[in-house]
């Protein structure tokens, strides 16, 4: 399949469907028709949204044997990480609603249980699905109730620790919950590490199967011929060898109390339907194990799952050309440019000058650009797939022992890590970095909005809390924080595409040694208005202020309040002096205004011997929906128009 194009004269079994109810009319054909209307209407739906093409694309068997066999919302599936449940959302009633999918106010791009009673909890991370399934299921049980409790997760999302403490604790406790393992050597990048590997080895008893069956059928075409009885021995010694290497895969699963089926073939729904009714009223706690393709039906998501793994609006066309000019991946391009890129590339030079610098990120390879690292110094990039605990910690063991670690990771992910953050980096005053990549809002929706990170680290003692204003000034806190790293140092910039400047001529420009620490002041007004502004929201203030030239008189003066830990207090006093009661303070950020910055001001004005008016503008204390950046800065009330408003 690769054609956006969709007939509508056609009869279409997807149109017939309501609900789930629907589903479990239909035959194993009648899917298999309904499977490939589906991908049609997955690829031709995010041509206009963007969206998570491949992983979904991968599960619509799946989708449709759970639904076909199981009866929501009674039956409880839980999604691990969310995003691939397109399917699961057109199956229950929301396929109407597919054009506003990640749009403001819209259809969310994960499991939500406000959008449908069918969402049995909401998804957005990974590795959580069995430990909410184990939580269900003793509650099911306590309470008496008469349901099935699933959940789905990926040999990705198997990796990360939550998982493992969940399999370890069900395995003990013995609770009826079926774990379907939806296994496509994948996360967002190519899985790594044991569990991985292991999972490569259960598949070879998967193709070990279909071999058996023509061995077997050799065997018996052969006892009809004379052979000699030393190439008969050798013929049913290889086989036994063959034999006691792959026909037992989930033997880890059951030594934990697990039991174990498969693997199975999960793009053949009707295999995948009778492997679920074999185990779906089984009291003990099982795990189905499907082998699926990222990607399957669209042959370009197929052949690149990661490059394919979400995509933006109107970005299939190009793969309907016979040939694509594939893009160089490591070119450096003025325009569209994000801060992700600057932070790698500086990354990149910096490892040069320094040899004990080494790059840590769990799973994110891909989305945060450290994939480039990887290819310059792989011997100094580890990746450690879903487990943000491990890397932070494992980061804190490399600065004990004199290395110079820096975790890039996502402001929503590093809140999985912060006991780690705490306990073993902080407490022990250990020189890491952590790049903290899309702080503040992203259009993804309430799980992965960046907005808590200046809270909650500003909080903890030893560390520095840095936002830069642009690319310039994140590759120089890069570089200035590496050469004077004697503690914890966060710096936090967003998803954005980053500031003008940062490149003269192709060639990024020289690296020098800033006072991060100290303050800037960028516009010098004359009035008793002071913007303190950090990070992305420099650009609306600086804009804010030169509109308001022309309303107040002697001007406003704009600093950028980079360090948000620790404070300039040197020119805050310098300030709270100059105007003596009169000085009043606007801070801005684009983070909650609960414990964030904005609060640090007031917290040092309430000590000030002099009076000092602080007004705060952040994120409000509530989670915060799916959609574009722009719209939502307008809903929270972060623009250029609301700041003159402020201070008018």
């Amino acid at each position: 399949m690769q054609t956006l194009a969709k007939s509508k004269s056609e009869p279409s079994f997807l149109d017939a469907i309501t609900g789930p109810g629907e589903v479990k009319k239909l035959k194993p054909a009648q899917l298999v028709e309904l499977a490939r209307e589906i991908r049609q209407e997955i690829i031709f739906n995010l041509n206009k949204t963007g969206g998570h093409l491949a992983s979904n694309l991968g599960v619509v068997e799946i989708t449709l044997a759970l639904h076909h066999v199981f009866e929501t919302p009674k039956d409880c599936i839980l999604w691990d990480v969310g995003h691939q449940a397109y399917i699961h959302k057109m199956l229950t009633g929301r396929r109407n609603k597919f054009s506003t999918l990640r749009q403001y106010q819209g259809l969310s791009g994960f499991i939500s249980p406000q959008e449908s009673e069918h969402d049995a909890f909401v998804a957005g991370h990974s590795s959580t699905s069995v430990s909410l399934a184990v939580g269900m299921a003793i509650a099911k049980d306590h309470l008496k109730e008469q349901r099935k409790i699933i959940a789905l997760i990926g040999d990705g999302g198997l990796t990360g620790g939550m998982a493992l403490e969940a399999l370890n604790h069900l395995g003990h406790i013995q609770k009826n919950v079926l774990i379907i393992l939806n296994d496509n050597d994948m996360s967002i990048s190519e899985n790594v590490g044991g569990y991985s590997q292991y999972m490569k080895r259960i598949k070879e008893t998967y193709f070990y199967k279909d071999i058996k069956k023509k061995i077997d059928w050799i065997e018996d075409k052969l006892d009809m011929v004379p052979l000699d009885p030393k190439l008969m021995n050798l013929i049913t010694s290889v086989k036994q060898v063959a034999k006691d290497k792959l026909e037992n895969p989930g033997i880890v699963f059951e030594k934990l109390g697990i039991n174990y089926s498969g693997p199975i073939d999960g793009h053949d729904v009707e295999a995948v339907i009778n492997a679920l009714n074999k185990v779906k009223d089984l009291e003990a706690p099982h795990i189905l194990h499907l082998i699926t393709r990222k990607g399957k039906g669209f042959t370009p998501a197929e052949e690149d799952s990661i490059k394919y793994h979400g995509v933006k609006a109107h970005s299939l066309e190009p793969t309907l050309k016979e040939k694509i000019e594939a893009k160089d991946p490591d070119s450096n391009i003025n325009k569209g440019l994000t801060y992700s890129h600057v932070f790698t590339d500086a990354l990149i030079e910096c490892a040069e000058l320094e040899p004990n610098m080494v790059a840590i990120t769990p799973a994110t390879a891909e989305g945060s650009g450290l994939v480039k690292f990887g290819k310059a110094y792989p011997e100094r990039f580890f990746d450690v797939a879903i487990c943000e605990q491990h890397a932070v910690t494992m980061a804190a063991g490399m600065a004990k022992m004199g290395l110079k670690p820096v975790v890039s990771i996502y402001s929503t992910f590093l809140q999985r890590a912060l006991d780690q953050v705490i306990h073993d980096v902080a407490i022990m005053n250990l020189p890491v970095i952590f790049g903290i990549d899309r702080g503040g809002l992203v259009e993804d929706g309430e799980t992965h909005q960046g907005q808590f990170d200046l809270a909650f680290l500003r909080s903890i003692p030893n560390f520095t809390v840095l936002a830069p204003k642009d690319a310039i000034e994140l590759r120089q806190m890069v570089y200035s924080a590496l050469r004077n790293l004697n503690g914890p140092v966060a710096i936090r910039f967003p998803r954005e595409k980053a500031e003008d400047g940062y490149l003269e001529n192709g060639i990024a420009c020289d690296f020098k040694e800033i006072d991060y620490k100290s303050w800037q002041v960028l516009k010098q007004g004359k009035s008793n208005k002071v913007i303190l502004a950090c990070g992305a929201m420099i650009a609306p203030a600086l804009q804010a202020a030169n509109e308001l030239d022309a309303k107040i008189n002697d001007g406003v003066t704009v600093i950028n309040a980079r360090s948000i830990k620790p404070l300039d207090t040197k020119m805050l006093q310098a300030l709270a002096n100059e105007y003596k009661d009169n000085l009043h303070l606007l801070t801005i950020e684009e983070g909650t205004s609960s414990g964030g910055f904005g609060s640090a001001v007031l917290e040092w004005a309430s000590e000030c011997e002099n009076r000092v008016r602080v007004s705060v503008m952040g994120l409000p204390d509530r989670f915060i929906q799916h959609g574009d950046r722009n719209l939502l800065l307008q809903e929270v009330g972060l623009t250029r128009k609301a700041i003159v408003e402020k201070l008018s």
